[in-house]
């Protein structure tokens, strides 16, 4: 799916829900962060800095100075980021960066997949119940968990929460 599937999913799901979306009053119990950056890019870029300084005080070559400060700054960058939230789990559904809040009584199954090639990754497909109700094209929306930190036990997390969401659903009835 597209982002514009992605938005369009989302405005249809909020239109169509019967419950109003509290995220704020939920209790997450699990948050997946992405996967920071090493320290040693910091510290490469630092040094990368430090001798473009070097560089342009001989006064030699400023624009190479200039080139190499910007590099520098770059890997600084990266490996002082913070990380991102992407993903969260509380009991009655989950939050992703992508498609926001989905609540456990409109997912059907979640599945992972391993992509194996030159751009190898790792993915999660949420089917969603009735996804035609939302006008999506396919029955799952895909969320790439690769790059996400201890994911490992994140399948024994979602199919314990999905069984236990829809017993609970079941003894409401």
């Amino acid at each position: 799916m597209t982002n514009k599937n992605y938005t369009i999913f989302r405005r249809n799901y909020e239109g169509t829900i019967s419950k109003k979306l509290e995220i704020e009053k939920e209790e997450f119990h699990s948050d997946y962060y992405e996967t920071k950056q090493p320290f040693g890019l910091a510290i490469f870029g630092g040094l990368m800095f430090l001798s473009a300084l070097y560089i342009m005080l001989l006064k030699s070559h400023i624009l190479y100075g200039f080139l190499i400060i910007t590099i520098g700054l770059f890997f600084i960058y990266g490996g002082l980021k913070r990380s991102k939230l992407i993903f969260r789990i509380s009991k009655n559904g989950i939050w992703t960066d992508e498609f926001g809040f989905i609540y456990f009584r409109h997912i059907e199954r979640f599945e992972f997949y391993r992509y194996i090639g030159k751009h190898s990754s790792e993915r999660l497909k949420i089917y969603i119940k009735n996804y035609k109700i939302y006008k999506m094209e396919k029955p799952f929306l895909e969320q790439q968990i690769s790059h996400i930190d201890n994911y490992g036990n994140l399948k024994n997390i979602l199919d314990n929460a999905l069984k236990t969401a829809n017993n609970r659903n079941k003894n409401q009835f």
